[in-house]
């Protein structure tokens, strides 16, 4: 009789093991699944992409029977890192363009130039970008006499590190069919004694914009693969890409269906007449890897260049307040498109009248609280009255921690005492609408994410610097953090129902790290790495 009942309690636990199968099982694991209670988990099973169940280590283990295991070592896991703003395609592209990130002064840009040249006699033009002359000792815009005497004939086009200027040469002036003592509605050309100074800032540079969009297929291919690879290697499983022509945006969605291009990408339209047409007639984008249902909206420039919209005049530059990209006119055509098709809005908003003006539209269109998420992107310098419009108006602001620790050591030039200490506010921002999108901006910062953590929360670059940080009063917590390369991520891309955390009937998008962020020390989290990434339950960087 006993030996009959231990047969029979071995095939009842025996049905019991293994009830249920699964393509994956991730175990040894502590999961932050980073939904509203932050529950944490040991274990989960994943079938055709998705989170089947969260749970104990030995109930999913029992429970489901999989010819693949993912022994997480005792490692953190959360939901796939997502960049809230960033140039996925513009990152790849720029990949294959001369590196200037780095160099201390024109002597040394020459010399990679001339490099550069040597080096690719079969490109026609010549196409850098990276320098900051805020890193060199004289702080001053370099000159293009030596490119034009160097380079007669051949167009050279150095953009700033972030894109909203550019040295060119007479060569490049004469391909593009540019007149630079023309009027430049938006944009500027900087004189000196009479004389052009290679400098072109904003709309000016944007009139160079063609020899990007109409870049070879093959090129374009291998610029998403590049970003694609990196972007995985630091645990990004979804991007927003701020701002693609109607071309990119298809090329994009054709490898994505070749199964070649696995990245999640979030699609922001670039603001243009042919491209609104398109969606006008074709009606927004919404499949499993790609989003099309925004606009993005250049208002100003950058801090850096000056070219960011102030109400009062720069601190380092009398009587000079920025430039406004567009006109008021076209901002509220643009809104009232946005509003009548069901796009979102997202306008990169630097200085203060940048974001006053803006703010306001948002408001003349929207008429209070909604659904409708729209974003001011960076939202950098901002009065505190504007704050309660974001609230007021279910406004997100996208932000990009890295900006406030990079920009750290010359901001309060550009700005002056009183307005530096209401810039790059983060902390005020999350309070004003109770979340915020982050992200890199890249390639303009890094696109680590984990550097997107340690200068929201520790206020703080690359090297730890500065000592104590910059403005820590308006430093994230890490919880807020992780929430914003996460869960608000997705809200602010309409795709809080797929990803954004780690829960049942979502895609299994997560990232493996060696360190838990929430509970490491400013230290130690600079020494945390990612050690995996999973998208759809597909491993595709370790």
């Amino acid at each position: 009789m006993k030996i009959l009942f231990t047969i029979l309690l071995g095939l009842t636990m025996t049905a019991c093991i293994h009830s249920e199968e699964a393509d994956l099982v991730v175990h040894n694991a502590r999961i932050h699944s980073m939904d509203e209670g932050n529950t944490s988990y040991q274990a989960m099973a994943i079938r055709d992409g998705r989170i089947v169940e969260l749970g104990p280590e030995q109930q999913i283990l029992n429970r489901y029977g999989s010819k693949k295991h993912f022994d997480a070592a005792g490692r953190t896991i959360y939901p796939g890192f997502i960049d809230g703003h960033c140039h996925f395609l513009g990152y790849g592209l720029n990949e294959q363009k001369l590196d200037l990130q780095g160099v201390k002064g024109m002597g040394e840009m020459m010399e990679r130039v001339e490099a550069y040249a040597e080096a690719h006699p079969e490109k026609n033009w010549i196409i850098g970008r990276g320098w900051d002359q805020n890193l060199w000792p004289m702080q001053v815009y370099p000159d293009n006499a030596e490119l034009d005497r160097r380079f007669p004939d051949r167009p050279v086009l150095l953009q700033r590190v972030d894109g909203h200027a550019a040295l060119v040469n007479d060569a490049a002036l004469r391909e593009a069919g540019l007149d630079v003592h023309a009027p430049i509605a938006g944009g500027q050309a900087l004189m000196k004694d009479g004389r052009f100074t290679g400098i072109l800032l904003d709309n000016a540079v944007s009139v160079f914009q063609r020899i990007f969009d109409d870049t070879d297929e093959a090129t374009k291919r291998k610029a998403l693969l590049t970003a694609q690879a990196d972007c995985f290697a630091v645990g990004l499983t979804m991007v927003c890409d701020a701002g693609l022509d109607v071309g990119s945006i298809e090329l994009i969605r054709t490898m994505q269906k070749e199964g070649a291009l696995k990245m999640r990408i979030y699609a922001m339209v670039a603001d243009s007449p042919e491209n609104l047409a398109h969606f006008e007639e074709h009606g927004p984008i919404e499949e499993e890897r790609l989003t099309v249902r925004s606009v993005k909206v250049y208002a100003d420039g950058a801090l850096g260049s000056r070219g960011a919209l102030l109400k009062a005049p720069y601190s380092d530059q009398a009587h000079h307040h920025g430039l406004q990209l567009a006109s008021v006119d076209h901002f509220r055509e643009v809104a009232r498109w946005c509003d009548a098709h069901g796009f979102q809005m997202n306008t990169h908003c630097i200085g203060d009248s940048a974001n006053k003006l803006l703010l306001g539209i948002y408001g003349e269109v929207l008429g209070g609280p909604n659904d409708k998420r729209w974003r001011i992107e960076h939202a950098q310098v901002l009065a505190p009255e504007e704050r309660p419009k974001f609230a007021a108006y279910s406004i997100i602001p996208s932000v990009q921690p890295t900006h406030a620790t990079s920009d750290g050591p010359w901001a309060p030039d550009r700005l002056g005492p009183d307005r530096i200490v209401y810039a790059y506010a983060y902390e005020e921002l999350r309070k004003a609408m109770g979340m915020l999108a982050l992200g890199t901006d890249f390639p303009v910062e890094g696109i680590d994410p984990l550097q997107t953590f340690r200068s929201a929360v520790y206020r703080v670059d690359a090297k730890g610097e500065p000592t104590g940080g910059y403005h820590p009063e308006n430093a994230l917590s890490p919880m807020d953090a992780l929430r914003g390369m996460t869960i608000w991520n997705a809200i602010a891309s309409f795709a809080e129902h797929e990803v954004g955390s780690l829960e049942v009937g979502k895609h299994a998008d997560f990232v493996v790290l060696d360190g838990d962020l929430l509970k490491l020390d400013q230290e130690t989290s600079g020494k945390v790495r990612v050690k995996a990434t999973f998208v759809n339950g597909e491993q595709v960087s370790d």
